[in-house]
This record gives structure tokens, C-alpha cells and sequence, in this order.
């Protein structure tokens, strides 16, 4: 009796400490996905920041913002990724602006150049 009484605690144990394992990990993904909708958001402001320095700067559309940055990527690049650059400011404009905001981060001082 005091065997099966033992197995059965520790059966117990075992399930209480399982349960707060799979609730931890389960925190854990929570956590994870909220930093990278955070970060997800965080690109999507600064390149939309970009886009209205732009427009202010130069007193143009968003259009005309978004093919001068496609000119400015095209500068910092090869001739063999314009073809690229061009499907993206007309497919996929937010991956446009996060390679722009890679090369500003590298030189900063060429954003008065878009």
C-alpha cells in the first residue's frame, strides 16, 4: 500500500511538473511572437518615416517618394539587381525600404541624396 501510494505521488508530481513545463514554453512562444510583430512594426514605421522625409523633402507624391528611394537603392547596388530593385517598388515596396534603410545605416550622411 505505501509502494502504491508513493507511484501515485510521484505519478502526480510528474504530471503537475509536465503541465508547467508545456505552460512555460507555451509563455515562452507568446513572448516570441509579440517581439517580432513588435520589431515587424517597427520596420514598417521607419520605412514609412522614410517615405514622408521624402515627400517633405522634396515636395513630391508618395509615388514620386517611392521611385526616388528605388533610385537611390539602385545607386548603392549593381547593374544587375536594378531589374530586382524595379519589381520591387512595384511588387513588394516594404522590402524596397528596408534595403534603403540598410544602406542609410551604413551611410547615413547620403540621405539628402534620395
Amino acid at each position: 500500500m505505501y509502494r502504491a501510494n508513493r507511484v501515485g505521488r510521484s505519478m502526480k508530481v510528474l504530471i503537475l511538473a509536465v503541465i508547467v513545463a508545456i505552460l512555460f514554453i507555451y509563455r515562452e512562444r507568446q513572448v516570441q511572437r509579440a517581439l517580432a510583430l513588435e520589431a515587424a512594426r517597427e520596420r514598417t514605421q521607419a520605412g514609412q518615416a522614410l517615405v514622408r522625409y521624402v515627400q517633405l523633402r522634396r515636395r513630391c507624391s508618395e509615388e514620386a517618394a517611392y521611385e526616388r528611394i528605388a533610385a537611390f537603392v539602385k545607386n548603392h547596388t549593381t547593374l544587375a539587381e536594378h531589374p530586382v530593385i524595379d519589381r520591387l517598388l512595384t511588387n513588394d515596396r516594404q522590402r524596397l525600404l528596408e534595403l534603403a534603410q540598410n544602406i542609410l545605416r551604413r551611410y547615413p550622411d547620403e540621405i539628402d541624396e534620395i
